[in-house]
């Protein structure tokens, strides 16, 4: 049982990473998010507006954070840009 539980942590231990992220407009986007596809955050929606909005994420809708390796996406997944995610 012991093993299932760590087996079953190490599975979702990274679905906590970012509780969401923007779509960002490709064609309106500057800063960080230039040519990028998500803005990842944590935190609230509002929280995620806020922050994606600082980096330049033209908002284009809502998504959870993409985790394939062919996604291109600024935020929390950007460990330069952890330093600038707004406080609570």
């Amino acid at each position: 049982m012991k093993t299932l539980l760590v087996a079953m942590s190490m599975m979702f231990g990274g679905a906590a990473f970012a509780d969401g992220a923007i779509i960002c407009k490709s064609a309106d986007s500057t800063g960080a998010c230039a040519g990028r596809q998500y803005c990842c955050y944590s935190g609230s929606e509002s929280d995620g507006d806020k922050f994606c909005k600082n980096l330049g994420c033209s908002r284009g809708g809502t998504s959870s954070c993409p985790t394939a390796a062919n996604v291109s996406s600024c935020g929390i997944r950007n460990v330069k840009l952890q330093s600038t995610q707004p406080k609570k």
